[in-house]
């Protein structure tokens, strides 16, 4: 059996539907308008410097979940793959009060019961949900309308004990669940870098999957992902063709014909996975295909959310293994189109190898901007010279708390580079500049699109936006199920990882 399956994409989710492509005897090619594979899971050099502007853990690193297996499949876990298991989450430091979020719940409630006594009772629930979400589970094997009877009820069987959890905090956003505690320090532990209008059980997700051991990072960062993705997919016979951004596609009647290129050229299609961002794959196909989950979301920005990040990177004259991996503090207020912020997000990548040269560290500073702060960062964009001097602003307010707070890296931090959410859009298309999928809020119930457009009966979607709240997760298992559908439209499901190697 041969059939031709082109993919437009060469992100986490076209990758992964190549690998699967060619494990269940298909022949594919992916199709990548960047010079490099990777998408948004990205990295690049800058004078000397690693910059990693992508994963900062990982989901699916325990071998009890399912998504274990994806990972494994596509070659990013499995031997020869390190993981750094990190002892905390983040550390949290208020006024010179330092929380932290460990891996070891026990010794985080103690912690926290010595930093706010008076918070006892919620710092007990709090925990406790924490403990019984562990058994959450993602869905990795199948599409849901895959997923049989047995599958559904083994699904709730496993996660029996964090059902009550979700229906305990699902109404609630982060910042209703930050307001219960008295202490500013674990307000901000649960608003860890996330927008507080973000669900509140999402909070309880990353601290329940990070002490399950289901949270680690790879060795290597983003490369370590998209690189061994590449080899695997490669490995399998599949193809990949850089600098080939797509600008059309071509329909006659109910079946995508031909991909169309910006440098002139095109290729015919017999079936075609879209593993671009979602607002880019519209723009290919026209506007009239976007179908009802769609409007609905874009239709309904309140109940469907998005934000992304400014990412400031500082070159450190000396190594930073004296500050932790992560750490959130307290500053002097500073603007950021438009919006005051008081806190300062530290991201340290000391313990990767090779993102700094001997003798000197990197870190980077995490700005949460909301998708009002996306059309800032466009409309400055038009002037350039404005644009620049307005990251060389932040840039620098930003230094300064961090010599403050940091007082041994005074005179020794230099900027390496900025990517606004401008530089999301720019780079990779993402919508408003977001390096997430819509944000799940409390307004709407949590929903899954099936990855099949009405009206087009050989086109197939993946990407982190069919599923909230996006992230490498849903990038992944999108890319599965997209080969999984179609194969099922085929009738050749039986033949899904029939030829592993």
């Amino acid at each position: 059996m041969s059939t031709k399956l082109t993919i437009i994409g060469g992100g986490v989710s076209g990758l992964a539907a190549g690998i699967y492509a060619q494990m269940s005897g298909l022949e594919s090619e992916i199709f990548e308008g960047h010079s490099v594979i990777g998408g948004q899971c990205t990295s690049w050099k800058r004078r000397g410097f690693h910059i990693d502007n992508c994963v900062h853990w990982m989901t699916g690193t325990s071998p009890n979940k399912e998504i274990y297996q994806v990972w494994k499949d596509v070659g990013v876990i499995g031997d020869g793959c390190p993981m750094i298991a990190h002892e905390y989450f983040l550390q949290v430091d208020i006024d010179g009060v330092k929380g932290h979020a460990w891996r070891d719940l026990d010794r985080m409630e103690a912690e926290l019961l010595t930093i706010a006594p008076e918070d006892k009772k919620v710092i007990h629930d709090l925990i406790k949900a924490i403990r019984n979400f562990r058994n959450i589970e993602l869905p990795a094997l199948k599409p849901k309308e895959q997923m049989t009877f047995m599958d559904n009820m083994r699904l709730l069987w496993k996660m029996r004990k964090a059902i009550p959890v979700a229906v305990k905090y699902g109404k609630m956003t982060i910042g209703d669940l930050a307001q219960m505690f008295q202490s500013p320090v674990i307000r901000q532990i649960i608003h860890n870098y996330v927008p507080e209008t973000y669900f509140a059980i999402s909070t309880l997700y990353m601290y329940a999957m990070f002490s399950a051991g289901n949270a680690d990072l790879p060795l290597g960062g983003s490369d370590s992902i998209t690189l061994r993705m590449r080899d695997r997919y490669l490995q399998l016979g599949g193809k990949i063709s850089t600098k080939k951004k797509a600008t059309s596609i071509d329909i006659e009647g109910s079946r995508c014909r031909r991909v169309n290129f910006e440098d002139g050229t095109n290729v015919e299609v017999e079936d075609l996975i879209c593993a671009t961002d979602i607002s880019v794959t519209f723009k290919l196909i026209g506007e009239q295909y976007i179908d009802k989950h769609f409007k609905f979301c874009y239709d309904n920005p309140e109940k469907f959310p998005v934000f992304s990040n400014l990412n400031i990177y500082y070159a450190v004259d000396q190594p930073t293994n004296d500050i932790p991996t992560m750490e959130i503090f307290n500053c002097e207020p500073y603007t950021v189109g438009g919006r005051e912020v008081k806190t300062v997000i530290v991201n340290n990548f000391a313990d990767q190898p090779n993102f700094a040269p001997e003798g000197k560290g990197i870190i980077e500073v995490l700005v949460v901007q909301y998708d009002n702060q996306y059309d800032y960062w466009d409309r400055l964009y038009a002037d350039r010279e404005a644009y620049r001097a307005e990251k060389e602003r932040v840039a620098q307010e930003v230094l300064t708390r961090l010599e403050r707070h940091y007082p041994q890296y005074t005179g020794k931090l230099t900027v390496l580079e900025s990517v606004t959410p401008k530089s999301f859009n720019r780079f990779t298309g993402a919508y408003k500049g977001a390096y997430m999928g819509f944000i799940q809020t409390h307004l709407v119930k949590k929903e899954t699109h099936s990855g099949i457009l009405p009206g087009l009966d050989n086109l197939y979607l993946a990407g982190q936006w069919l599923q909230t709240p996006g992230g490498l997760p849903n990038a992944l298992v999108t890319g599965r199920f997209a080969v999984q559908r179609l194969l099922k439209r085929k009738n050749l499901l039986h033949l899904f990882c029939t030829q592993k190697t």
